[in-house]
């Protein structure tokens, strides 16, 4: 997909190649005569005409005057014949790391009067040189996996060019399927036996080498059906065919040696894998799994933790795993001639890294897997010495995951902006020998996949603003050009979607219903989206449409009927509160989007005639407090009303609520209320609406409903003639919806600076009466300033709106549509109190004792031991105060900080400052970063009304004044400069 192109699809320059042989050594790798095989197949796909193979002892076989010759520099002798002739150069890629040249040749062999020729420094140089051929021509790598059809072609034209392809960024590139039950189980026990099986990962294998990858930890679910997955023994074919086919074959961060866990489980007691208790038996186990893999090219995992996925038992654990690397490096020794003898790596998992940091020591030789705090934050990068290791370093990375705080198995619920900022930040800082991602079924991460493996095949083929242009060459490799904008955008905004939160991470109450319309914007966001989606499916090719269901549609729609659910869930228990007759319709509706649900799931086994049955199966409702996977989808708390009956009499059938305010005590009779009077007192609050001036939004809202038996009118007046209303009069009757009151303020009428608590009269034919409140403040800033204006009692910045060098805008990170901010990898942090501060100019109408700023960073994790993430912070250019991102939590044994678990789940850090006066008038807020590593999203000043929401309120105004001087909004230091938006 990122390649040059080395392919036409009208008469140019170049030969035919429909139709033309494909020439092949007889000695050649397998793994390279299969691409060649499956080359002539996907010419088939595309042009209903395969190649024909030719082997270099069948010269007889001729069928073209075209020819494709494929091979590796070092064992085909065609290829070092065209290079002995002067017709090729391979010096380009001798002892280079899976690289490839591709190169037009005029009569290369006899019988042939062109010939493009494909040449790979090794075994999978050749055979990515394959597969890039064949994507493009027009195969996807995903098009038995997501049914994505090839694209027909009517002429395919080899462009007289010679490219170079090769040197990875990243050496080991692969995939770890984990989690596997009850989705891909159950679909691989229906489509292809009792086991996953060498014709199953036959499959995985092809898919892999298609996206340029070549490493794999093999599925290893334990107990479903018992005993769960063991790669090596459910088919003695696995990992030889993984071999053949060009895969380093691995194990998971807890299988040592070559061993799946539940080759143990089945042979030996429970509680038995202790090494301190059952060392003779655990070495000869290690052993086995040694000797079994010293035929195929391996990375082995060395180490040992407890069984289950546990921290290991023992009453030393440092002392133990120095132990076993000293056995297991003697067990390599015997099987590989030398301790170094094959490719080992050390997973830092949870606790090991706490180890390791403490003190254990790894032979220089083996690999650091470091890892991801399982939800895409580096927990670690190498320092100065490791990068210096023999074995390099690299990173364990979850794309899926299952544990505390929640697990999230059941789509692709991955923003590709953090993945990318992080994983660019770990080949930085040299952990660029091996990346595994956890994609759990595999299946719905067919996105995320493709990312991930673009991105440690050339770790510079995206940059921070350059998502919608990735996602546009994705989406046309996939669907053509037609439809490839509107698909790219469909993409872009379902990652920018789930940045806000993972889907299974979204509970009723998530998303603030009252405050800002949260809730609602966010449900709005995601049915537009479903909206656009559904209108591509429309006019998508019906060719396209199970690809587009599965790649696109089903994502977009499962998610936002899961959203959907949480709020009328949230809104069907605040309407029962206010004992609103509306309530027992949305208890309802919730039920109805459940089955909504469940019917998207059915409709997605249906597809391609059920080829992907069971596939999706993951519960994703009704997790308890521990986080762990639910085994069927429940939810509760819905409310019911008994609307049979009227309230009592004291507060009658008419009901207002108010914007921002679920009322005080609601649903109960409090002191001092009467059917005939208005909510005073106390109670004033429960119906006063967050004030109201010219800056930020322009509308407010109440509800008039029903809580009765009998129908009623109702009228309201406002108190002043500049109130303005979307409705004056109503009338309801008991199961009528609820009336929303839009009220709205014209500005060109009130006096000047006039401040007051005004009120709307509402008026019930039956027997109500209220007062709606609001204070209506019309505040002006002076002509002169230039910034963020307050918002009624709060102000918001969006910080990656505001970014100016050497600041960078991360414009797919984040809560904020606009992103979020920070420095690159590349800046020079040995003095921090060098850099420049990211400045916001603001103005205040509310007079503020100890205003409170709150800033939202991105959810990152200190990445070195010794040095800690710090940030400057700086009000009306006084004192600079120096803060630290995250606290120690020592009683975690991983090593995470505090509240690192409400932090994940919520994808940012929130840090809250006292600044002190916020008087009336102009100040600023400077923030610098001190440390790499640290992402701004969001500043929020509280002056007297701010109201919590999970993202908190929108950005306020920013006003454009007379006095450019004031534009240095970004760099504390640079004036006059361009706004970057």
């Amino acid at each position: 997909m990122l390649e040059q192109r080395i392919v036409a699809f009208e008469p140019d320059q170049g030969f035919s190649l429909i139709g033309a042989d494909i020439i092949v050594d007889d000695n050649e790798f397998e793994g390279v005569h299969i691409a060649a095989r499956n080359l002539s197949k996907d010419f088939s796909k595309v042009t209903s005409q395969s190649s024909n193979i030719v082997l270099t002892t069948g010269a007889s076989q001729v069928k073209s005057k075209s020819c494709i010759i494929v091979g590796t520099a070092s064992e085909s002798a065609t290829i070092k014949q065209l290079e002995a002739d002067g017709k090729v150069d391979t010096s380009r890629i001798n002892g280079k790391w899976e690289s490839w040249i591709t190169q037009c040749v005029a009569n290369p062999v006899e019988g042939y009067d062109n010939a493009l020729v494909i040449a790979g420094s090794d075994k999978r140089g050749a055979i990515f040189g394959i597969y890039s051929l064949s994507e493009q021509i027009g195969v996807s790598p995903w098009y038995w996996w997501a049914d994505v059809p090839p694209k027909a072609k009517d002429e395919i034209y080899a462009l007289p060019v010679s490219t170079w392809n090769g040197d990875p960024s990243v050496k080991y590139r692969g995939i770890f399927i984990n989690d596997e039950a009850p989705g891909m189980d159950s679909w691989v026990h229906e489509k292809f036996g009792p086991n996953f099986d060498s014709n199953f990962y036959s499959y995985v294998f092809e898919l892999l080498l298609r996206l340029k990858a070549n490493f794999m930890w093999p599925a290893m679910w334990r107990g479903y059906p018992y005993p769960g997955r063991s790669f090596f023994v459910d088919d003695p074919k696995n990992q030889a065919l993984a071999d053949t086919y060009g895969i380093v074959v691995g194990t998971s961060h807890h299988e040592p040696m070559q061993r799946a866990m539940n080759e143990w489980s089945t042979t030996e007691p429970e509680n038995t894998w202790n090494w301190e208790t059952n060392k003779e038996k655990i070495t000869k186990y290690f052993r086995d799994g040694a000797e079994r893999a010293r035929p195929f090219e391996s990375y082995i995992t060395m180490g040992m933790r407890a069984e289950g996925d546990n921290p290991i038992s023992g009453t030393d654990p440092q002392k133990i795993l120095t132990e076993i690397l000293g056995v297991q490096r003697n067990i390599i020794k015997d099987n590989y001639g030398s301790e170094t003898g094959v490719t080992q790596l050390m997973a830092l998992y949870n606790e090991v890294q706490t180890y390791y940091d403490n003190g254990l020591q790894i032979p220089d030789d083996v690999t650091l897997l470091f890892s991801d705090d399982n939800f895409g934050s580096l927990r670690r990068l190498p320092n100065d010495d490791e990068k210096k290791r023999g074995g390099g370093s690299g990173y364990y990375y979850h794309f899926q995951y299952t544990g505390y705080p929640r697990c999230y198995r059941w789509m692709n619920s991955n923003t590709l902006g953090k993945a990318w900022h992080q994983l660019r930040l770990a080949h930085a800082e040299g952990a660029n020998r091996i990346w595994v991602f956890n994609v759990g079924d595999l299946k719905p991460c067919e996105v995320p996949m493709s990312f991930g493996f673009d991105l440690a095949w050339d770790v510079n083929c995206i940059s921070a603003d350059s998502f919608p242009e990735y996602y546009k060459k994705l989406a046309t490799r996939e669907f053509g050009n037609k439809h490839a904008a509107d698909v790219a955008k469909a993409w872009y905004d379902f990652d920018r979607l789930v940045a806000l939160r993972k889907q299974d991470h979204i509970d009723v109450s998530t998303f603030v219903l009252l405050k800002y319309h949260e809730a609602d914007n966010i449900v709005g966001r995601w049915k537009t989206l479903l909206q656009d989606a559904k209108r591509i499916n429309a006019r998508i090719d019906n060719e396209y449409k199970s690809a587009f269901f599965q790649l696109v549609l089903h994502p977009i729609k499962a998610s936002y009927l899961c959203t959907l659910l949480r709020v009328t869930q949230y809104r069907n228990q605040l309407f029962a509160k206010q004992r609103r007759n509306t309530t027992n319709a949305l208890f309802y509706r919730s039920l109805q989007i459940l089955d909504k649900d469940h019917d998207l799931t059915q409709e997605y086994h249906t597809v391609n005639n059920g080829k992907w049955n069971h596939i999706m199966r993951q519960p994703h409702y009704g997790y308890g407090d521990t986080g762990a996977q639910p085994y069927r989808n429940m939810i509760d708390g819905l409310c019911y009303v008994q609307t049979r009956e009227d309230s009592n009499p004291s507060l009658g059938h008419m009901g207002i609520a108010v914007e921002g305010n679920e009322g005080i005590n609601p649903g109960h009779i409090n002191e001092d209320s009467d059917r005939t009077h208005p909510s005073r007192k106390w109670l004033e609050p429960g119906v006063t609406l967050p004030f109201i001036t010219p800056y930020g939004p322009q509308d407010r809202y109440f509800e008039v409903y029903h809580r009765g038996t009998k129908s009623f009118s109702w009228v309201a007046k406002p108190q002043y003639d500049w109130i303005k209303l979307t409705q004056y009069q109503g009338h309801l009757k008991p199961k009528d919806d609820d009336t929303k009151v839009t009220v709205t303020i014209d500005w060109s009428q009130v006096p000047s600076d006039f401040d007051e608590n005004v009120y709307i009269e509402v008026i019930g034919t039956r027997d109500g009466y209220e007062k709606v409140h609001v204070t209506v403040r019309h505040s002006k800033v002076p002509e002169s300033f230039t910034g963020f204006v307050e918002t009624s009692g709060h102000l918001a910045i969006d910080a990656g709106k505001w970014a100016l060098p050497p600041y960078l805008a991360l414009p797919a990170l984040g809560h904020p549509v606009s992103g979020s901010v920070t420095l690159g990898s590349d800046t020079d942090f040995s003095d921090p109190d060098s850099l420049p501060f990211l400045r916001y100019p603001i103005y205040v109408f509310s007079d503020r004792e100890n205003a409170n700023l709150e800033l939202q960073f991105n959810m990152t994790l200190e990445t070195n031991p010794k040095s800690r993430m710090e940030y400057d912070l700086r009000w009306d250019g006084g004192q600079i105060q120096t803060y630290r991102l995250t606290e120690d939590d020592p009683g975690n044994d991983r090593g995470l900080p505090r509240d690192w678990n409400v932090a994940v789940m919520d994808c940012v850090w929130k840090k809250s400052h006292n600044v002190g006066h916020a008087t009336v008038g102009a100040h600023s807020i400077e923030v610098r970063f001190r440390k790499p590593n640290m992402i701004l999203e969001k500043l929020i000043l509280d002056l007297g009304d701010l109201r919590y929401t999970y993202l908190g309120p929108p950005e306020s105004d920013y006003v454009q004044g007379t006095d450019h001087s004031a534009t240095d909004i970004g760099r504390g230091d640079q004036l006059n400069m361009t706004l970057r938006y």
